[in-house]
């Protein structure tokens, strides 16, 4: 059993006592109803989010197009980022992606690249925009994949960002976007002509003969960000198999999403044609980074059943979910039953770190030694580091710290702190679990408490 040891000061007695037999208390009752909002685990912030939380979502998730950031080659502006991150409150972070084209819902009348890069890439042609997009724009452009002044001033904007914001704590991920639609690695979402793929094959829409993205050409768009986001958690998209698998394998600690959460085909579509160790890499992924996910949309959000979407967070260890695409504007256009299965599917996503058990004891070289137990009962680890901070409260009040380790589902670990100079009487036992970057962060735990992440648990005498 792993045990961190943290001491604080240490008082020595004149006549060293023997160390006594350890003393036990009752573990915390545990907080039966949805535990909905904690650091990267249940129902992160996305399209408004319908489903009423607790406390807001400590992740909030946003798409941003090349467009936006870079009007004028190599003059970056990153304002549009920088906003967000000012208006977000304490303690919460950003998630985002950025873009080359969409076809549904531009921002830019269809042209998400910057101006002058257009310019520069004589075989991009222009297509018709999906239907469903309001009438808001007629055309989308869709770039040359594969122009070399594309590749290099993709490598040169996230070497320009990741100057900015690797590392940076207001951010919770980065996804690994580029080629396609919406950047997720397909060419899918053209309704204007056929679902399943852009109309490369016609020559009165694609006039110069542009081709589809090589592989050389994918793997870099991801490349680009990896290497510029060294210390930023990564998520890859898992559309195309072949930059997904080179993309797991760059780090063990780059994460995955797939947008088609509820669908029938979720699995199917995540996996694909994958056998032998790279189907084991997608599927086992999830012990070293975290597996995010959006729901389908429209019809399909509850395709696989009021069960089947928990049981797809069980199955695929899943731990953030987008609150939003769940087809109704409010909460309460949905039934109770599909409220509920959303609610149980929050609960289930991610980590559930419960503690099972604590003791006590002086020692001859510890005035007070506190050993509490936790259980992970989520589908998932806490990928983040953390630390556990006990308080001893009276009159006289003491702290000790210990870090938390990665505890996998099912998994019991004990975490060790000792108390110094502890002076006799009666005490209250807390327990806080902090981000020990600084960032304001909590972890919620499943125990009923007045106060917002300080948590009871029982008295200490001190003889």
């Amino acid at each position: 059993m792993f045990k961190s040891l943290l001491c604080g000061l240490i008082a020595l007695l004149a006549t060293p006592a023997l160390a006594q037999e350890w003393q036990t208390l009752p573990p915390p009752a545990i907080d039966d109803s949805p535990l909905l909002t904690s650091p990267m685990r249940g129902f992160y912030g996305w399209h408004g989010g319908i489903i009423p939380m607790s406390r807001p979502s400590t992740e909030g998730y946003q798409r941003f197009a090349w467009a936006d950031l870079e009007p004028r080659e190599g003059v970056y502006d990153f304002s549009k980022i920088d906003q967000v991150l000012a208006q977000m409150p304490k303690g919460s972070r950003l998630a985002f992606g950025i873009l080359m084209m969409d076809t549904c819902c531009s921002g830019h009348n269809g042209d998400d690249v910057p101006p002058y890069l257009m310019k520069q890439m004589p075989k991009g042609f222009r297509i018709k925009a999906d239907p469903g997009n309001y009438g808001h724009v007629d055309t989308v452009y869709v770039p040359d994949w594969n122009s070399p002044y594309l590749l290099e001033r993709w490598q040169k904007l996230f070497a320009a960002l990741g100057k900015r914001f690797d590392g940076d704590p207001r951010i919770a991920w980065i996804d690994l976007r580029g080629y396609g639609n919406w950047g997720e690695g397909h060419l899918a979402g053209a309704n204007a002509y056929h679902w399943t793929q852009f109309p490369y094959d016609d020559p009165a829409v694609n006039i110069h003969g542009a081709e589809r993205g090589t592989l050389s050409s994918r793997f870099a768009l991801v490349d680009a960000i990896i290497d510029a986001f060294p210390h930023t958690q990564l998520i890859a998209m898992t559309d195309d198999k072949e930059v997904l698998i080179h993309a797991l394998k760059r780090s063990p600690l780059i994460g995955m999403r797939r947008d088609s959460w509820g669908a029938d085909m979720f699995g199917e579509s995540l996996l694909g044609a994958l056998t032998g160790p790279d189907r084991d890499l997608v599927l086992n992924r999830w012990q070293t980074a975290p597996f995010i996910v959006e729901s389908y949309g429209w019809e399909k959000v509850f395709e696989a059943g009021l069960d089947g979407i928990v049981k797809q967070v069980e199955d695929y260890h899943i731990s953030a979910i987008g609150n939003g695409n769940f087809n109704v504007q409010k909460w309460s256009d949905l039934p109770p039953e599909k409220q509920n299965a959303l609610l149980r599917s929050g609960d289930r996503a991610g980590y559930r770190y419960v503690p099972v058990s604590i003791r006590y004891r002086q020692t001859t070289t510890c005035p007070l030694e506190l050993e509490l137990g936790w259980r992970n009962d989520g589908v998932a680890p806490a990928y983040e580091p953390w630390r556990v901070r006990l308080r001893l409260v009276s009159a006289d009040t003491r702290e000790g710290m210990a870090d938390l380790p990665k505890i996998m589902p099912g998994e019991t670990i004990a975490t060790d702190t000792c108390l110094g100079d502890v002076l006799p009487g009666v005490y209250k036992l807390q327990v806080q679990v902090i981000d020990p970057r600084g960032s304001g962060r909590a972890m919620a735990l499943p125990i009923k408490t007045d106060k917002p992440d300080l948590y009871p648990l029982g008295s200490i005498t001190i003889p």
